[in-house]
């Protein structure tokens, strides 16, 4: 006969918490994959991490390799005792919540649009001679 190993509750609630805590993980990137690149505005040196994410983005989306966020909350749910969805991320959360199931390849083509946009805007952008980006003043001011 086998015998069902159950883990403790606090075990279930910690996984649960956890996958509740990529979730909010989860929708930040996606904010930042979106948004992020304006902080080049900021920094350049904010520039390449969001072209990095961007491709990321690009990859998980248009090929059959998977978000590594999405697996570690399906497989926290599994520790809690929960099923996990079968869908993406963004199919389980995010269509026919935010939009509508039918405009999700435009809403996703936006997303893409406005990081590119974001370098266009921070590449154009006017700088100015000695900028470090901390506290917008060059060494040699620091110093005089």
């Amino acid at each position: 006969m086998c015998e069902v190993v159950r883990a403790p509750y606090g075990q279930h609630m910690a996984a649960l918490l956890a996958a509740g805590i990529v979730v909010l993980v989860h929708l930040a990137y996606l904010v930042y994959a979106t948004v992020g690149g304006f902080l080049g505005l900021r920094s350049l040196l904010w520039l390449a991490p969001h072209v990095i994410s961007t491709i990321w983005s690009v990859v998980v989306t248009v090929t059959p390799i998977g978000c590594p966020l999405t697996a570690l909350e399906k497989w926290l749910l599994v520790q809690a005792g929960r099923t996990p969805y079968d869908d993406s991320f963004t199919a389980y959360y995010l269509r026919d919540v935010l939009y509508p199931a039918q405009y999700e390849v435009a809403v996703w083509l936006g997303m893409i649009a406005v990081a590119v946009a974001s370098y266009v805007v921070v590449l154009r952008a006017p700088r100015r001679p000695g900028r470090t980006g901390r506290g917008g003043r060059s060494a040699a001011a620091r110093t005089a």
